[in-house]
């Protein structure tokens, strides 16, 4: 009974897009075959929509995958047959070896470049956001400025008003003072709705510059995971390896049949 060697599901949000679908490897040897060689365990893959951001790397990589899972089905399977023969056949099985490993190398580099794109894409959104913060703190600072000196104004009119009602004043002067006032109370509306617009503004940027770093760290845990899925399969292709040169190291060189001719003695 054949088992997967490895199906990476790399899976990923990425901006405004969920990729839920699966990628299938190459199939382990059979269990009795295999001994101690086990392959690596299955790992979380992903694949892309057809508005990924970066299609043809993508496609790339999911070409050098399908070549890889058809040589490594092939290749591993004559591995195991040949080892089953055990006879000593290092050169053969070093070939199907190798060319298996060259397959995975193809495609697990073409991989890992697709996701170090996304994320250095990724990474220069979170720049951008943050460079969105720090302009919103300038205007947010200027509005608290403009709101306290407002707030100043009206209240040095309202004073000045307020004395004048104490005193004899002239009906054109309070029509004006009261025409200030209402200026500069709807300059501290316009003023306070600004101010709400850019605290408002500021938590959205804010939760979205979290949610982009956190696709950047998705994203390295991703390149970290094909790293360490290059090291099990090299690992299990290496077992194989292995257990070829066991074979041909239990092989000795057999007794000579003949034995050697003994050296003529001196005549004389």
């Amino acid at each position: 009974m054949k088992a997967p060697i490895l199906g990476v599901f790399l899976c990923c949000t990425l901006p405004g897009v969920l990729w839920p679908q699966s990628q299938t490897a190459p199939t382990q040897p059979p269990a009795e075959a295999r001994q101690d060689r086990s392959a690596p365990a299955p790992i979380a893959g992903q694949q892309t929509e057809e508005d990924d951001r970066f299609p043809r790397l993508w496609r790339q990589a999911e070409d050098l995958k399908t070549s890889f899972e058809k040589v490594s089905d092939d290749n591993m399977a004559n591995v195991e047959r040949l080892l089953r023969t055990r006879r000593c056949q290092i050169a053969r099985i070093g070939g199907l070896l190798d060319r298996t490993k060259e397959a995975m190398q193809q495609w697990l580099d073409a991989a890992k470049k697709y996701w170090e794109v996304w994320g250095q894409a990724e990474e220069t959104r979170v720049e951008g956001q943050e460079k969105t913060l720090a302009s919103f703190e300038v205007d947010q600072e200027s509005v608290r400025k403009l709101l306290g000196e407002e707030s100043k104004n009206r209240e040095d009119l309202e004073r000045r008003k307020a004395n004048l009602e104490q005193g004899r004043r002239t009906e054109e002067i309070s029509r004006d003072i009261d025409e200030l006032v209402k200026d500069i109370r709807d300059s501290e509306a316009r003023l306070d709705q600004a101010q709400k617009d850019f605290d408002s503004l500021t938590v959205q940027i804010s939760n979205m510059k979290t949610s982009i770093q956190a696709r950047v760290i998705n994203i390295r845990q991703h390149s970290a995971r094909l790293d360490a899925l290059r090291e099990e399969m090299t690992a299990y292709y290496e077992k194989s390896r292995a257990a070829a040169q066991e074979v041909c190291n239990t092989k000795q060189p057999g007794t000579p049949q003949t034995p050697l001719p003994k050296s003529k003695s001196n005549p004389n």
